[in-house]
């Protein structure tokens, strides 16, 4: 029987070890075969024509600086997960439990991170935070509180508490608030009727969102890069080390094992703490209304979240009208004329490979989640350590590894060459943002729990009808929140595109960077645009759930 319940968990695993797993499997195995530098073999007593078995890796281990780069991305990584943590619940507790006026829009702006491609964020904080940053002239007396180190930790925390906000989010508006009011009702106090009624709500999606956080803070290069060059991280050493291909996969090695260490963790605490919390009776009518000063309240701790939320997209968008150093004065309309085919050909690119790629992974997020959700834990471990696996790497080493495996003719490609094209774009999209869909709705899964499915099959019903009718309806709010962080994430990739986009499938953050070298007020209306196109998934993504709620109500 156990078998039996595993076999689409085995099917499951087919594209992702032959997509996800072989190719970066393909790579790290060449950390063990690549030699190092020949004065690097020499310092190590080694002989130069033939080192020894796992020579990257154990150079890599051997040196100072290595190590200080892994203490510096732990630190930096488990930090970002509990400040993006704690700033993304916060918001979403202010913003999804109470009605108030202006909620919805509030609530708007807690996705507003995202709407920044990595490239342009980075250079906005840059603007904002760095050693001339327009932050230090309001406030001089801060630059000596803040670090390096924490204006990456900022960055973090603004770039990827999103992904808590969103996640948590997505579940707290399809709860019922009923346990919150039986426990005021009965005299819990905040603290109380938070840990009875919201916890066991929020903390799957939390844990999902913390995981994500992680990696993604281990593998993030642009902060790091451009705002701390005091201390040491695995992404930069990677890029540093770029003529010593052995040393360079040994780095990656080791970033891998970071991030992936804290899966199991993750997975077992996941279980051990997976009670669920399933609704009875009608389903939500909307938020109870704050009293009179509670929503003042709320507001104004609103009006102040909705500061640092704001100012990194104002300066990205600031740089449109001062065209470089000659202080000539410029327009958003006046550049919008400016563009010519290429710009708006790689606007539309990014366009059409978010949607792909959005569409892609909520397909495969449901059934990967369905499947696991059957599956013994023995065979559901390499299937979320297969798809977690992509995000904790570098985009480049995702890059190198599609290229090395997919790049010429091969039998994974049904005999194609995706070098150049657009698959092996929409394919890296792919496996950089699969996760940010299937720990949501793996998280949706386990709230949810069995009662629905037990009632159903009682009643006759067969699984697919249970699936499409019951289970797809109760988790689409976490497929949709996973899907525009997709759509967006993969908009305004930057990293691996660098290394896959050939003239005719540029995408917009190429684009960018290129015009920025010639052009800083174009490359900022470019981006702009790219806000927009973002701003727009988003938004339709809220109409499509306020509708949702609204057939829910009637």
């Amino acid at each position: 029987m156990k078998l039996r319940r595993s076999i689409p968990a085995l099917l499951i695993a087919v594209p992702i070890f032959l997509y996800i797993v072989y190719p970066l499997g393909a790579m790290l195995a060449e950390s063990v075969t690549q030699p190092v530098l020949k004065f690097r073999a020499e310092q190590m007593g080694w002989n130069p024509a033939k080192q020894p078995f796992g020579a990257g890796l154990r150079r890599a281990l051997f040196e100072e600086k290595t190590r200080d780069a892994i203490w510096g991305t732990v630190r930096l990584s488990a930090l970002s997960a509990l400040t993006a943590g704690a700033w993304g619940l916060a918001l979403a507790l202010l913003w999804t439990r109470r009605e108030f006026p202006g909620r919805r829009y509030f609530a708007a702006l807690g996705f507003s991170p995202m709407l920044l491609p990595p490239l342009v964020g980075t250079l906005a904080f840059d603007a904002l935070l760095g050693e001339a940053g327009v932050l230090w002239r309001v406030l001089p007396f801060a630059k000596i509180w803040i670090t390096p180190f924490s204006r990456v930790l900022l960055v973090h925390t603004y770039s990827f508490g999103c992904f808590t906000f969103a996640y948590v989010a997505a579940a707290l508006e399809d709860s019922d608030t009923s346990r919150e009011e039986a426990a005021g009702i009965l005299g819990a106090g905040t603290i109380q009727t938070f840990f009875a009624a919201t916890w066991p709500v929020v903390r799957a999606p939390l844990l999902a969102a913390a995981l994500v956080t992680f990696m993604a803070s281990a593998a993030s290069f642009s902060a790091p890069y451009m705002l701390d060059n005091s201390s040491r991280y695995l992404t930069v050493e990677i890029l540093n080390e770029q003529r010593d291909p052995g040393l360079q996969r040994g780095l990656s090695v080791l970033l891998a094992a970071i991030s992936l260490g804290i899966l199991p963790f993750f997975l077992y605490y996941s279980k051990r703490t997976g009670a669920t919390f399933v609704a009875k009776g009608d389903s939500r009518r909307g938020l109870p209304n704050a009293r009179p000063n509670d929503s003042r309240i709320r507001m104004a701790l609103s009006m102040l979240a909705a500061v640092p939320l704001l100012l990194p997209p104002v300066m990205a968008i600031a740089g449109i009208w001062t065209r470089g150093g000659s202080g000539e004065s410029t327009s958003l309309l006046l550049l919008l004329r400016e563009f010519g085919s290429e710009d708006w050909s790689a606007l539309g690119r990014s366009t059409m490979y978010g949607a792909a790629v959005a569409v892609i992974c909520m397909s495969l997020a449901a059934a990967i989640s369905l499947a696991l959700k059957k599956a013994s834990r023995l065979a559901s471990l390499p299937i979320e350590a297969g798809v977690m696996l992509a995000l904790a790497l570098p985009g480049s080493a995702v890059a190198v590894a599609l290229l090395s495996a997919f790049n010429a003719p091969s039998w994974g490609a049904l005999g194609m060459a995706l070098g150049g094209g657009n698959a092996i774009l929409i394919l890296a999209y792919v496996v950089r943002t699969l996760p940010l869909t299937v720990r949501p709705a793996r998280a949706a899964y386990d709230v949810l729990g069995d009662d629905y499915f037990f009632a159903a099959k009682s009643l006759g019903a067969r699984e697919s009808r249970v699936f499409f009718k019951i289970t797809l309806p109760l988790i689409f709010p976490s497929l949709l929140a996973g899907g525009v962080l997709c759509f967006i994430t993969a908009a305004g990739e930057y990293v691996s595109s660098t290394l896959l986009y050939s003239p005719d499938t540029q995408p917009a953050s190429v684009r960018i960077y290129e015009v920025w070298r010639e052009d800083a007020p174009k490359a900022h209306a470019l981006a702009l645009c790219l806000m927009v196109v973002c701003a727009v998934a988003a938004l339709a993504s809220r109409l499509v759930n306020a509708r949702r709620w609204d057939a829910d109500s009637r």
